[in-house]
């Protein structure tokens, strides 16, 4: 069995490029060519090449030479569908996440902790022509983000105290809101009421609610978020707080 990395140590390059690409095409949903990748992720031509290859060589591309374009096989949606079945079993989380785009229109986020970071899993885009824009795969700040502070009031204090230290040292400009006294008293309020709001706080103009998944064996906590506009989720945000609510208790 493979050892663990240690925490500092540096993301091994190769690695993180193909990652980027399956990303990528996760985001578009349509094949590209080799220039269009290289400069989608600003990689150089070269390495875009030799990637592409040795992808194409392990049968994770597939290649069309009439328009030499690139996309994922279909072995690259197989690998994560046993992930599928075993952690979400009938799909409960993907079901709640429809629903709740199809009553409230908006932007719907499913996240987990990634060391002092919460990583977006899985988005279902918004359905107005102005949204709230986010990728799958995108990494934020813990303490900056409404499913990260959600996910930090499960924690102990002095564990969420650790978290936001950090995210405020890599911080260019550390907000009022998210000093630590401040951000404590925000996380009492979290657990007190039971969900998230940030209301342009971590997002100018963007209000985002989060709640908890209820916990599903012994795996890592995940959140659920819906964002949009303040506009337009501030008129609707008692109804969605109680549509997250009563879908997220049928999970359990």
């Amino acid at each position: 069995m493979p050892r663990p990395l240690k925490p500092h140590t540096a993301p091994i390059k190769s690695a993180m490029r193909t990652l980027a690409l399956l990303e990528h095409f996760r985001r578009t949903k349509a094949s590209a060519s080799a220039a269009e990748l290289a400069s989608a992720l600003s990689m150089p031509q070269s390495s875009t090449s030799v990637l592409l290859k040795t992808l194409i060589s392990l049968n994770y591309l597939e290649y069309d030479s009439e328009t030499r374009r690139f996309l994922p096989s279909y072995r690259v949606a197989l690998l994560g569908d046993w992930i599928q079945n075993a952690r979400f079993g009938d799909t409960r989380i993907t079901r709640v996440m429809d629903m709740l785009q199809a009553r409230t229109g908006e932007a719907i986020m499913l996240g987990q902790q990634v060391g002092a970071a919460m990583q977006y899993l899985h988005v279902l885009p918004g359905m107005h022509a102005i949204q709230f824009m986010v990728n799958a795969g995108e990494i934020r700040p813990m303490s900056r983000t409404a499913l990260g502070q959600v996910l930090l009031s499960c924690k102990s204090n002095n564990q969420i105290r650790a978290i936001v230290r950090r995210n405020n040292a890599e911080a260019p400009k550390v907000s009022p809101n998210f000093r630590e006294t401040a951000f404590m008293q925000e996380v009492e309020a979290i657990r007190q009421r039971g969900y998230s709001e940030t209301k342009g706080l971590t997002t100018p103009g963007v209000s985002t609610i989060g709640m908890l998944v209820p916990p599903l064996g012994k795996h890592s906590l995940l959140a659920i978020g819906v964002g949009g506009p303040i506009e337009r989720i501030d008129p609707k945000r008692l109804q969605i707080i109680d549509a997250m609510r009563r879908w997220l208790g049928n999970i359990s």
